[in-house]
């Protein structure tokens, strides 16, 4: 009986198998130079992005021998630390030692005095390097300890002690800079001076396809190249979205045929799958942050990079929607024309979802800007619009070469006449004529628009890479 293929894609937490650890080498390579100059690094990224991965990956020696690094007098030492939002300082030090004597072992047996606290850490920190090892600690999840007020000024000035005397290097991860998450009391320790700050962001794009497509070529079930790309549309190049949505997509191809995979039913799985990391997400996030990825989420293609490894993410900007009640924009010529008539109320101007163009965001200066100053862009790109809309030589009301332009002018960028005012004076043979040219007016300002705003997109876009 033929079984089903394995589905590779099932991590859910750190991935523990080097094979399916993708890209990160830039980043690695900075750690691993800057570990074997005992030196000490805070590794800072949203939840998910791939922290504890890169921590436990660390370790794996196939992993470092790629970069030519000798560490066979290192030892890399995993805490895990999530759970200290509830412990004190004996507890961190009594754990440490403990994990460090296990997980040296095959390296260098090491001994407890049983004597415990931070005599203990300091008794075995002398064996290491009496032995010729230098120890470095790999610290997961390290904002509960620097949150937790159990860890005091003396506590994080005596860790400090011991890596500038070069007995123990540290590697933290965490959601946010240290000093941005530390409790109150500890806001000011020279602690947070040793570390260089190492931000994980997305995967760069070939590692995002590596990720989707060798783990399901070994297990014998390949996705498709418009599988692919479909994959990194809906998860952007987030590594765990790109699993999540993987993994869905696999179980479908094992329990259907290839005619019958339903992108849909899989899509809808992956987004139910991966609402609740969503909103853990979002919770985290500033308001300015919340602003901007709204402002992504109304426009069907991701425009703005300013949060690439959440806004790339299909997927993530529905979840932003659906919040938000947020209707994806779309720009009409009806929209064009209903901005017009309010061409001189900047405030109406930024209040209309004409203001979510790239043609207003390339114009202003910061992403957070007031509606007012979305509005006075909005009305200098109508203008602009407007204006490559001008005849051969000079302006004439009956000249047909400026017949489009003259009605925009006198209905909407100059004198505000009516439209029989407006027929009139530019002689229409009759006010059906002039409603038909004028439709016409309308949509050749709106396909000038729609080409300028082409050009922003693909100005934001390359700001963004």
């Amino acid at each position: 009986m033929e079984t089903d293929p394995f589905n590779p894609y099932y991590d859910l937490a750190a991935v523990r198998d080097p094979k399916m650890f993708f890209g990160r080498s830039h980043l690695l390579r900075r750690l691993y130079s800057a570990t074997t100059n005992r030196q000490s690094v805070s590794l800072v990224g949203p939840r998910h992005i791939g922290k504890s991965s890169v921590l436990k990956c660390m370790q794996v020696p196939e992993i470092y021998a790629r970069f030519g690094y000798d560490l066979s007098h290192t030892l890399l030492v995993l805490l895990d630390l999530r759970e200290y939002l509830q412990k004190n300082c004996d507890d961190f030090f009594n754990a440490v030692s403990k994990q460090v004597v296990i997980q040296a072992h095959k390296q260098l047996p090491l001994s407890l005095e049983g004597i415990g606290g931070e005599d203990e850490f300091v008794l075995l920190l002398d064996q290491i390097q009496e032995r010729g090892f230098h120890l470095v600690l790999l610290m997961d999840a390290f904002d509960n300890i620097i949150r937790n007020k159990e860890f005091n000024l003396e506590f994080f000035a005596f860790l400090r002690a011991l890596a500038t005397m070069g007995k123990v290097s540290y590697v933290t991860a965490s959601l946010a800079p240290l000093y941005e998450v530390c409790h109150s009391a500890i806001e000011g320790s020279p602690f947070f001076n040793i570390f260089s700050t190492f931000s994980l962001e997305s995967l760069l794009e070939d590692e995002a396809r590596d990720l989707i497509t060798q783990p399901a070529r070994r297990a014998g079930l390949s996705f498709s190249q418009e599988e692919v790309d479909w994959i990194l549309k809906q998860a952007g190049r987030h590594p765990f979205f790109i699993q999540r949505m993987c993994h869905f997509l696999f179980e479908e191809k094992c329990l259907y045929s290839s005619e019958k995979v339903d992108l849909h039913r899989a899509r809808s799985q992956a987004y139910n799958d991966l609402q609740p990391h969503f909103e853990y997400t979002w919770e985290r996030l500033s308001e300015q942050q919340h602003e901007l990825l709204k402002n992504e989420a109304r426009l069907a293609e991701n425009t703005r990079r300013e949060l690439p490894e959440l806004s790339e993410s299909a997927l993530f900007r529905k979840f932003v929607r659906d919040k938000y009640r947020i209707h994806l924009f779309h720009m009409t010529v009806e929209e064009v024309e209903k901005v017009l008539e309010n061409l001189d109320d900047a405030r109406a101007l930024g209040e209309s979802d004409l203001r979510h163009m790239n043609v207003v965001s390339s114009r202003l200066n910061r992403p957070d800007a007031a509606r007012i100053e979305k509005g006075m862009a909005l009305r200098e790109a109508l203008y602009e619009a407007f204006e490559r809309l001008r005849g051969n030589g000079t302006r004439r009301d009956t000249a047909p070469e400026w017949k489009l332009y003259n009605i925009l002018y006198y209905r909407y960028f100059k004198n505000h006449l009516k439209n029989e005012q407006i027929a009139a004076r530019l002689e229409f043979s009759s006010t059906r004529q002039y409603f038909r040219d004028r439709n016409k007016a309308l949509d050749a300002l709106f396909n000038v628009l729609m080409e300028m705003e082409a050009v922003a997109y693909g100005r934001n876009d390359e700001q963004s890479i």
